[in-house]
């Protein structure tokens, strides 16, 4: 009967454990919370949500922005760029135009669905990227593997795509139409400001495409206010306020600890 009991005992903590892991992750694209290939649960790096505290010297990713920015917030970045820190906007739809605006920069993101004949695999969308700048991210990469990248207008060009390239505006996958042959940059800097029209280059499937990349980035910072590496799940969200509270962690620990202790209390009474 006590082997049964345990066997339960066992069923049910496996049952629970696999219960939460379900329970505390989700499927939203460029979340922290997704252990999926669209989620970035892999990237090292730390969130931060105030941008008035920014350290001097930080890199900090700006993650697919789909929150607007404070005119108080672009000063923020603005003496943090002055500061010497780093700043990279990775965007694909146009979202970080009005940022890009308020920082005084000339750099605009072109959504477009660029497809290419040079590419390491069969999708078109993916395309290979060639290093054509110098900038410290990049050093030691030739290539670039993206995915389905936007134009990116401006600035000194750090990755452009080879000639064989074309904005594939009715999705068949070949040149038609009015479709030409063009060389794209799809990132592109202005000093310490870089953006990259692939947010996707920091997704789980896609860090170990690029890994020189990533690991010439060193710790990043990801502003976690405006960019999409949240999630809308309330279950995640409530756990995720909890740990942020350490007051909350130690009233939640106390109370999963009372019942063991009034059990071994009541078992030392009798």
């Amino acid at each position: 009967m006590q082997r049964e009991a345990w066997a339960v005992l066992l069923i049910l903590i496996l049952a629970g454990g696999a219960l939460f892991i379900h329970a505390t992750t989700t499927t939203e694209e460029y979340s922290r919370c997704n252990i999926g290939w669209n989620g970035t649960s892999a990237l090292a790096a730390e969130e931060i949500r105030d941008l008035a505290t920014l350290p001097p010297g930080a890199t900090l990713l700006i993650l697919a922005p789909d929150r607007p920015f404070s005119p108080e917030e672009a000063g923020y970045l603005r003496t943090f760029l002055e500061s010497g820190g780093r700043l990279l906007i990775a965007d694909e739809d146009g979202s970080a135009n009005h940022l890009l605006a308020d920082l005084g920069s000339r750099m605009r993101v072109r959504p477009e669905n660029l497809a290419s004949l040079e590419r390491d695999h069969a999708e078109p969308g993916l395309i290979t990227g060639y290093v054509v700048g110098n900038a410290s991210p990049f050093a030691g990469v030739e290539t670039v593997l993206v995915n389905r990248p936007a134009a990116v207008e401006g600035g000194e060009p750090l990755i452009e795509t080879s000639i064989l390239t074309w904005n594939d505006a009715d999705g068949d996958g070949r040149v038609s139409g009015d479709e030409t042959f063009a060389r794209r940059a799809v990132a592109a800097r202005e000093g310490n400001l870089t953006v990259l029209g692939d947010p996707s280059l920091f997704v789980n499937a896609m860090l170990a495409e690029n890994p020189t990349f990533i690991e010439n980035l060193g710790p990043i910072l990801i502003d976690a206010a405006h960019s999409r590496t949240g999630t809308a799940n309330p279950i995640v969200n409530t756990i995720l306020w909890i740990e942020e509270r350490p007051p909350a962690v130690a009233a939640i620990a106390a109370l999963a600890v009372l019942p063991v202790a009034y059990r071994f209390g009541r078992r030392e009474n009798d």
